[in-house]
């Protein structure tokens, strides 16, 4: 009995000698394994840089994001309706091809909903600066040799990029042109200014003036004109500035001017005939045009002599 009870004591002994051994070895092997954890530096990705990185498309003059701008339309009511929308200034840019000397850039707006005979595209110098030269975009939907077509909203646009003859770079991109939308009153303005009853008559040597009274969009439209007085005679005038008193006929009536007297003549149609000068056996005959100003004075270039010529209003 007493050899039985010694026999497991050094038994109990030797299996809690090997636990320990396991126990040591396993807290060994987790502060190997942290500490070769803590030795080796962490893989880390770096970024690289792709085709999708460059910056490409359009710059919008005013805003701060490529490829994309707004647009706003003005509708107008009142007595001047309308709408107002304008065109919007954009240059072509690739950070991938930049411009230089001798390229330029065909840009096509190839978006669902544009007439494709042609798409509308624009062709533009690329030879500087970080940019194309501008072109003006508007909304339509067919090919305009001024502007470049555009739809509301997401656009989809394919380039080429020329050095000389050769396509050096080509591609696709989107860019969004919004519409904003605004509203407002515009009022017709009443102006007045003075102008001749025959327009081909000078105002200063006009003899029928009148008022004429518009009511005018500030567009430049007129929606209203009225002249006062409001008659459809035109008055011709006929003065004697001469130091003698002239006899002529008009129209076959023989009408007489002292010095200094005038005379207004309405018609459309005036012949009028003097003679020149006492001793003149020819009369002269002139064809008088209708709301103008005349006068009889003495000849410049002929002594003794009378002329009919025009009567500058000095007082305009």
């Amino acid at each position: 009995m007493l050899k039985f009870t010694h026999l497991r004591g050094k038994l109990y002994h030797l299996v809690s000698k090997q636990r320990s051994l396991v126990l040591l070895s396993t807290i060994g092997c987790g502060i190997a394994t942290s500490l070769l954890c803590t030795a080796l530096p962490a893989q880390t990705t770096q970024p690289s840089t792709t085709a999708t990185d460059a910056e490409m498309g359009w710059e919008f003059l005013g805003s701060r994001d490529l490829n994309q701008t707004e647009v706003t339309e003005i509708e107008y009511h009142g007595n001047c309706p309308g709408k107002d929308t304008p065109s919007t200034e954009a240059k072509f840019t690739s950070s991938k091809t930049p411009p230089a000397p001798g390229r330029r850039v065909t840009v096509r707006n190839v978006t669902r909903g544009l007439a494709s005979d042609p798409y509308p595209y624009t062709d533009r110098e690329y030879d500087k600066g970080r940019s194309s030269e501008s072109t003006q975009m508007i909304f339509g939907t067919r090919h305009n040799g001024k502007h470049l077509i555009v739809l509301q909203g997401e656009n989809s646009f394919e380039y080429d990029i020329r050095q000389g003859n050769q396509v050096i770079d080509s591609g696709t991109f989107t860019a969004t042109i919004n519409l904003n939308q605004d509203a407002r009153e515009r009022k017709a303005i009443l102006s007045t200014n003075k102008v001749c009853m025959n327009s081909q008559v000078a105002l200063n040597l006009c003899a029928d003036i009148r008022n004429r009274m518009e009511l005018k969009c500030p567009d430049g439209k007129v929606i209203e004109s009225k002249l006062e007085p409001n008659i459809s005679e035109i008055s011709t005038l006929i003065a004697n500035q001469s130091s003698k008193s002239m006899t002529f006929t008009l129209n076959g009536q023989i009408e007489r001017l002292s010095p200094g007297e005038s005379r207004m003549v309405t018609g459309t149609s005036l012949s009028l005939s003097f003679l020149p000068c006492q001793s003149c056996g020819q009369l002269r005959t002139m064809s008088l045009q209708p709301g103008k100003r005349y006068q009889f004075k003495k000849s410049l270039y002929i002594g003794g002599q009378i002329d009919l010529g025009d009567y500058p209003n000095t007082s305009l």
